[in-house]
């Protein structure tokens, strides 16, 4: 798996946000003292962090909210509101889906549903989809342009549009 900044003509291709972000644990509890029941439910884009919505050194930061969705058989996945990470990144061909109302993205790699459709496009990766999608997360589109050196140049939709370390 591509999990680190990727440089192409001095330029990143994958910013250091999104990297952490793909490699974030929103499944557990945050660590910061007082904080010990609380899931991480928000990512920090400035500190590139996992954190819990009582945690006060990130008051005046960019926050991206982290959503679980269940996905039945009790597995649930972290997922993003689209019109928030359609900010950051293109997120044109990633399956979406409805949390609450909302179309969200799911971050990593889901597990296989059972309907019919295609399949995502990322090597190793068995997710159907509907017929206009081809990835099945955020985390599928990266490694899938990221895994053929002659996509980079069409990886351009993976530099931050805002100003972000």
């Amino acid at each position: 798996m591509v999990h680190h900044d990727l440089y192409q003509d001095n330029v990143v291709i994958v910013p250091r946000w999104l990297t952490a972000l793909l490699k974030g644990r929103f499944d557990e509890h945050c660590e910061e003292q007082g904080h010990n029941r609380k899931h991480k439910n928000l990512f920090c884009l400035e500190c590139r962090a996992c954190i819990c919505k009582d945690c006060d050194d990130h008051a005046n930061h960019r926050l991206l909210k982290i959503f679980t969705h269940g996905t039945g058989r009790n597995q649930s996945c972290a997922v993003v509101k689209l019109d928030n990470t359609n900010e950051l990144l293109d997120c044109s061909h990633i399956q979406p889906r409805v949390h609450n109302g909302a179309q969200v993205l799911f971050i990593k790699q889901r597990p296989q549903t059972s309907y019919g459709g295609n399949n995502c496009e990322r090597d190793g990766c068995d997710a159907t989809l509907e017929h206009h999608n081809s990835f099945c997360s955020i985390d599928c589109k990266v490694n899938h342009i990221m895994s053929v050196p002659s996509n980079y140049r069409n990886a351009k939709w993976l530099l931050n549009r805002v100003n972000l370390p």
